[in-house]
């Protein structure tokens, strides 16, 4: 057997959460067991080993995911009890010190230390201290080779140490606790001060009238602490002494030194004397007085006050007494925050009583409703709110909460069954879709949005469509956020009709009302503009136009033509062939006003409707275009011509009307020379 053993195991990551088992127990973290996180390494560490704790050990990351060994501990035969504390394993950095203390019952026992059965020599690698009943082995400069087994031997010389008096406080508390003695409200030094792992004292080596007094006791450590008075009387050789406190125990005996004669001992507590009877028993003899509480519970906690008495007078020590207890189970209900599929949020209050030791943790488990088998969620926590994952959709689960102190664990506080899914309904259906932007294999599908979203946020919609009586087809593979969609891959001449879902976090609506039919055909539109339309001709009363067709026609035979006109700078045209359309790409505007400037534009129509305007950019002022007129003579009238007759001679003449040349035209003569 030894003090204590460490059980190491390593994980994936530094966050990841484990429980260890025993066999099949689930071991409570304080008391004799530690769990210690150091980065990725879980250890188990088990204090005051005993042979009862043989066994296998597992650390579970889940029921399925596990690491076991199994731990053997091979028993001595028992020595008299000579140490009042044993030395505790170590682990050190390489490079660092190492150093192993105990405490010996008697300050002139010598003690030897050992590794692989040789004496140790005190030098430059080991320092060994003795100070008054500790003793302590440092290894300087830790190396590889200095891993192994220590052993410390007590040895027999004995040291004459005088006759000191020892004031003694043992008490029970772990880890172990620093102490701290008063006199007077002044601290004592600290190098008359021994604490050991269950037990402080204070020596005085020459006791004088003057330390004559109330000493005060201070304990802590980590969990919290407490307290013990000593009243020390020096006497002489008197027949008659007033009674002295030599010890108090901080422990469930409580037990006390008396003085010279035997005096009275009376126990009480908050005012009410304290007699043997039921669980409670009081042992008084020449020496001492003992107060023994069985079965002890957080209603024994309290001051307890020893008065002792004989003719030479009386003493009184008080003694605060918290007894320890597991906590009380949580403070419910379970408050379920939040539930989706896979998760749900849990919150709870801390106990009403905690057992006299601060809360160390919280030890949340679940289970299915229909299943008995608990599986741990978390420990290690502080926290009261919780969210617990990796839950099954649809399935019922039950939680419960433990609190933990030094003692153990408490009581469980377990929820009300809880369905994993979400707390609110999927989204009423959307409005009827409507088709409409048509293409020879596409088409716009839009609707509205639903009246309800079942409180929560629509997240998108999904669209499906079928031939008009056949199987409904998915649309789209990612949720559409808007409120339209443009429907692909559709054949030109097929009946389409077409349903939307809304969804939201709880999943998705019913189906919307069926769209009407509707057929992706090649889409109409109205024509192109016609192309470089002009004016021909004018005059005083007309004007010719010409232009050509346009490019397109917008999926739909040109109807006709429509030509419109307006006067000098006014803003309205004016359709110019009101009864039909033009058939074909030129037109005469009759009815103009001679001296009226005027501007033109052309557009096409088909079916569908009337094609964007083409205006002709030049403007006109109507009147008539007159040209001068010019002679063309044949080059054979240009050559002399003699004849003795008279002729007729005819001249070819091209009369051009000029604009100013209206009036007259003068007479042309040919001079004839006939010899």
């Amino acid at each position: 057997e030894t003090d204590s053993v460490r059980l190491i195991c390593e994980v994936s990551k530094p966050t990841a959460d484990v429980v260890w088992y025993k066999g099949e127990q689930e071991l409570p973290e304080g008391g004799r067991y530690d769990q210690i996180v150091d980065g990725k390494k879980r250890i188990l560490l088990i204090q005051n080993l005993q042979t009862s704790d043989a066994g296998e050990y597992n650390c579970r990351l889940s029921p399925t995911i596990k690491t076991s060994g199994n731990l053997k501990i091979n028993g001595k035969e028992k020595k008299s009890k000579t140490f009042i504390s044993r030395p505790q394993n170590q682990e050190v950095v390489e490079g660092q010190k190492a150093e192993f203390t105990c405490s010996v019952s008697k300050e002139t026992y010598n003690v030897k230390w050992m590794k692989d059965n040789k004496e140790l020599e005190e030098g430059e690698k080991y320092q060994m201290v003795s100070d008054g009943k500790r003793r302590s082995l440092v290894i300087k400069n830790c190396e590889p080779k200095d891993e192994g087994g220590y052993v410390v031997v007590i040895g027999a010389t004995r040291a004459n140490a005088g006759k000191p008096i020892v004031m003694a406080i043992p008490y029970t508390a772990y880890p172990k606790a620093e102490a701290e003695w008063l006199y007077n409200n002044q601290s004592l030094p600290t190098d008359s001060i021994y604490t050991s792992a269950d037990c402080t004292e204070y020596r005085l080596k020459d006791p004088k009238k003057s330390d004559e007094g109330r000493y005060k006791v201070l304990i802590k450590n980590k969990h919290g602490g407490g307290e013990a008075f000593i009243n020390l009387d020096v006497i002489g050789k008197c027949c008659a002494v007033k009674p002295t406190m030599t010890g108090c125990q901080l422990t469930p005996n409580l037990d006390t030194r008396l003085g010279i004669p035997v005096p009275t001992a009376k126990w009480s507590i908050e005012g009410e004397e304290i007699t043997s009877e039921g669980n409670i028993k009081i042992d008084t003899d020449n020496f001492s007085t003992i107060l023994s509480i069985n079965e002890c519970t957080r209603n024994h906690t309290g001051t307890y006050l020893l008065t002792v008495s004989n003719a030479a007078g009386s003493k009184t020590v008080g003694l605060n007494v918290t007894v320890l207890d597991v906590p009380a189970a949580p403070i419910g209900p379970v408050n379920i925050l939040e539930v989706t599929p896979d998760s749900m949020t849990i919150e709870w209050r801390p106990p009403k009583e905690d057992g006299g030791s601060p809360i160390t943790n919280y030890i949340v488990d679940k289970r299915e409703s229909n299943k008995e088998t608990w599986g741990g969620v978390s420990s290690g926590s502080l926290g009261t709110e919780l969210k617990i994952t990796r839950l099954q959709r649809g399935a019922e689960y039950v939680v419960r909460i433990r609190a933990e102190n030094k003692m153990g664990v408490g009581a469980p506080l377990e929820s009300k069954p809880t369905v994993a899914e979400h707390s609110f309904m999927p989204p009423s259906p959307p409005g009827k879709p409507q088709s409409y932007d048509l293409s020879e294999d596409s088409v716009t599908v839009g609707w509205t949005m639903p009246l309800a979203d079942g409180g929560s946020q629509i997240t998108g919609y999904l669209i499906e469509r079928r031939h008009k009586g056949g199987k409904w087809i998915r649309v789209n593979r990612i949720p559409c956020k808007d409120l339209r969609y443009r429907v692909l891959g559709l054949f030109e001449g097929n009946e389409y009709e077409f349903r939307v879902f809304a969804e939201n976090i709880a999943g998705y609506s019913g189906p919307s009302p069926i769209s009407d039919p509707c057929k992706p055909c090649r889409p109409i539109t109205v024509p192109r503009p016609p192309i470089n339309p002009k004016i021909k001709d004018y005059s005083k009363t007309t004007a010719d136009l010409v232009w050509t067709k346009p490019s397109k026609d917008g999926g739909s035979p040109i109807l006709g033509y429509t030509v419109e006109m307006r006067k000098g700078d006014a803003e309205e045209w004016k359709k110019v062939n009101l009864d039909d359309f033009i058939k074909l790409c030129a037109y005469q505007v009759k009815g103009l006003e001679e001296g009226v400037a005027y501007k033109f534009r052309v557009y096409a129509s088909n079916m569908v409707g009337d094609g964007e305007a083409k205006e002709i950019p030049d403007s006109i002022v109507a009147q008539d275009i007159l040209i001068p007129p010019e002679i063309e003579m044949d080059a054979a009238c240009r050559e002399r011509v003699t004849t003795l007759e008279s002729i007729s001679l005819l001249l070819p003449m091209l009369l051009v009307l000029l604009q100013h040349m209206l009036t007259s035209m003068s007479m042309m003569s040919l001079g004839l020379y006939v010899t």
